[in-house]
């Protein structure tokens, strides 16, 4: 998923799946569906884009909230945010019933935040915090990882393989992949020299796209190819 901060929108960003697009503004967020690839449907758009002087009340979200990080959980009503007047607080809201489901606060700013159907991930300069998506509940903490100040982090949509990807150097393109299952790290790969800029997963959570600061230049990694290879490695060597 990609998020970009520009101009009027704080926040423009894609589900994990690439089905839907969420916006997020001074005015408060709405949220597309692609409805065929070159076709965006609107299917919720917070009371004050339409006329700020008029909204109807927001249960969650304050008249002065700033939405700089809203992600949706593929195409279901549940929206996870964070607004610039409480950037380091989680609201996690259920977008239909206007109502508000459960709030954590970090102890630093929340940089990004990605979800699927088992968990969520909140990303802080130096640490990931895992929650389980059904009752929020905090299974584990990453601490000490290299300073991210972007928040760039992945994590794959696949029930199997849900699998979180996050930078593990800050200034050589090494990525860390860690299994959100079973809550232990999985492999390192050095995938670039240089500072890493992006990194996504395909659907299945097979292939992990990664890309570097230095310009057009890309890589893709088999990850289920490499754990089948470092698992026979160790093998052979017992």
């Amino acid at each position: 998923m990609s998020t970009i901060r520009h101009g009027f929108h704080s926040f423009i960003g894609l589900t994990i799946d690439s089905r839907s697009l969420s916006v997020g503004s001074k005015n408060g967020y709405r949220l597309y569906t692609f409805s065929n690839p070159e076709q965006l449907e609107k299917v919720f758009e917070d009371s004050k884009y339409l006329c700020p002087m008029k909204a109807i009340p927001n249960t969650f979200l304050d008249d002065s909230s700033e939405i700089c990080i809203v992600e949706r959980l593929f195409s279901s009503s549940l929206v996870a945010l964070v607004s610039l007047s409480s950037p380091r607080k989680l609201k996690v809201c259920h977008f239909k019933r206007n109502t508000e489901i459960t709030s954590h606060s970090y102890a630093n700013t929340i940089l990004a935040v990605k979800l699927n159907r088992q968990r969520l991930v909140v990303c802080l300069e130096e640490s990931l915090y895992i929650h389980n998506i059904r009752d929020m509940e905090l299974l584990h903490t990453i601490r000490n990882t290299p300073p991210n100040p972007q928040g760039l982090c992945a994590l794959s949509c696949d029930n199997e393989r849900c699998f979180l990807a996050y930078p593990g150097h800050q200034t050589a393109g090494e990525v860390q992949i860690f299994d959100t299952t079973t809550l232990s790290n999985k492999i390192t790969i050095a995938a670039h020299d240089n500072p890493l800029v992006a990194l996504a997963f395909d659907p299945p959570g097979v292939k992990l796209a990664t890309a570097s600061d230095k310009v057009c230049f890309f890589e893709l990694y088999f990850i289920l190819t490499i754990l089948i290879l470092r698992e026979l490695s160790s093998v052979s060597m017992t």
